[in-house]
């Protein structure tokens, strides 16, 4: 007679999914897993608890004392309790006196001079000693700064006014929730999680430097990279009361239903 196959709650819960899956595997080695790590946390139990007696019972064999006058061998005295009085510092060295402070006394002994005088100074010009080329040294260009560019700050992490998108959070959900699309790669591997997204908030709201700090994987971080681009320009931060520029880490859930 044949015994009837009783399916598994594994069986059951993957029944025509595919079981190549990381999921099946984790759920088939729970049971074996949850009692090996009881079995390890018994033992680190029975340890902490057997401590204290196999210390004792160590210093016993030992032959050494502990006691409230320190740590000694019997037989042999325990450590003196009076010990010699700390020596004191040594004095201060004197302080050194200054002499006392004399008014200087003013001398007229200027002399007539044409020296140093810019008359004087733009007659005479520097020219190089016949046969000998001027050491001129060739300037480059495009190290010099151009005129009118302008560097843009540093953006930073907190303000006293973050950066807001149109309408608040409720709307920046709903933006997401409208445009994000479910990768295919993504949907067939059961793959979920978190992708967070970091990009700078210019002065005049607009998204720029869209990067992942921090990824999932299958083609999800391309999409919250895109979706983040599409977004309108946002409110900017203000420090002072001034508009600046602001690194905004949004993070974005992937979730299957």
């Amino acid at each position: 007679m044949k015994t009837k196959h009783v399916e598994s709650l594994e069986d059951m819960v993957f029944r025509n999914k595919n079981k190549l899956y990381g999921a099946y595997f984790l759920r088939r080695k729970y049971n074996k897993y949850l009692f090996l790590s009881l079995i390890l946390a018994f033992f680190l139990m029975l340890s902490g608890l057997a401590y204290p007696v196999i210390a004792s019972l160590m210093n016993k064999r030992t032959g050494i004392i502990i006691d409230n006058k320190g740590i000694y061998e019997p037989g042999l005295p325990p450590p003196p309790t009076d010990l010699p009085p700390v020596a004191p510092p040594p004095p201060a060295p004197p302080s050194l006196k200054l002499p006392p402070f004399v008014i200087p006394r003013v001398v007229d002994d200027s002399v007539e001079s044409d020296f140093g005088k810019q008359a004087s100074m733009t007659d005479i010009k520097p020219v190089p000693p016949p046969g000998i080329e001027p050491d001129i040294t060739p300037v480059d260009k495009k190290s010099e700064p151009t005129i009118g560019t302008k560097v843009k700050p540093e953006p930073v992490t907190s303000v006293q006014e973050m950066p807001i998108f149109p309408g608040g959070d409720e709307e920046l959900f709903a933006f997401l929730h409208k445009n994000l699309k479910y990768p295919e790669v993504a949907k067939e591997i059961g793959m979920t999680g978190i992708v967070y997204v970091s990009f700078v908030v210019e002065i005049d709201g607009s998204i720029t430097d869209v990067s992942v700090a921090r990824g999932i994987g299958s083609y999800c971080d391309e999409e919250a990279i895109r979706v983040v681009k599409s977004m309108p320009n946002w409110t900017p931060g203000k420090q002072n009361n001034i508009p600046v520029r602001v690194r905004y880490n949004l993070p974005i859930k992937f979730t299957l239903h």
